[in-house]
């Protein structure tokens, strides 16, 4: 009986732990979608605190600006604790990140910089659909959800 429930228990153990890392290797692949006027935006997130929290924001409807004719940004619905955000990423075409100073949001369609600016926190980048950024004229209503595997 003693080695029947032990090998229960190593049975539930290794199922655990091979769930649990299912789980952080789908966290490391999270993909969110932008859509806008019938265009789709693929971004892979980062694993950090940041991206974590606005993930949990969405589905969620934000308005964009372009800004410096270089990236879109907009407003969070409410404030994210940037405390223990990773700072300082370089400003390429295809990032999204948060400005720390404005606590917004914002996608890089052109370079904007070759040296780190720790004033970036990383979210994530664009894995396909970046022209469709860079095309869009003025502003733009568009929705982020993540994506399902």
């Amino acid at each position: 009986m003693n080695k029947f429930m032990v090998f229960c228990l190593v049975c539930v153990s290794l199922c655990a732990a091979a769930a649990e890392a299912d789980d952080l290797q789908k966290e490391k692949n999270m993909r969110i979608k932008l859509n806008f006027n019938n265009h789709d935006v693929i971004i892979r997130m980062e694993d950090n605190p940041a991206a974590e929290q606005m993930i949990k924001m969405l589905p969620a409807e934000f308005e964009f600006t372009d800004f410096a004719g270089q990236e879109k940004i907009a407003d969070f619905s409410r404030p994210l604790s940037l405390a223990s955000a990773p700072r300082g990423m370089v400003a390429t075409a295809g990032k999204m990140f948060i400005y720390a100073p404005w606590g917004n949001l914002g996608i890089f369609y052109k370079d904007h910089s070759s040296r780190p600016d720790k004033n970036l926190i990383p979210l994530g980048e664009v894995e396909s659909g970046l022209e469709h950024l860079a095309g869009q004229r003025g502003g733009f209503s568009a929705r982020l959800e993540v994506m399902e595997d």
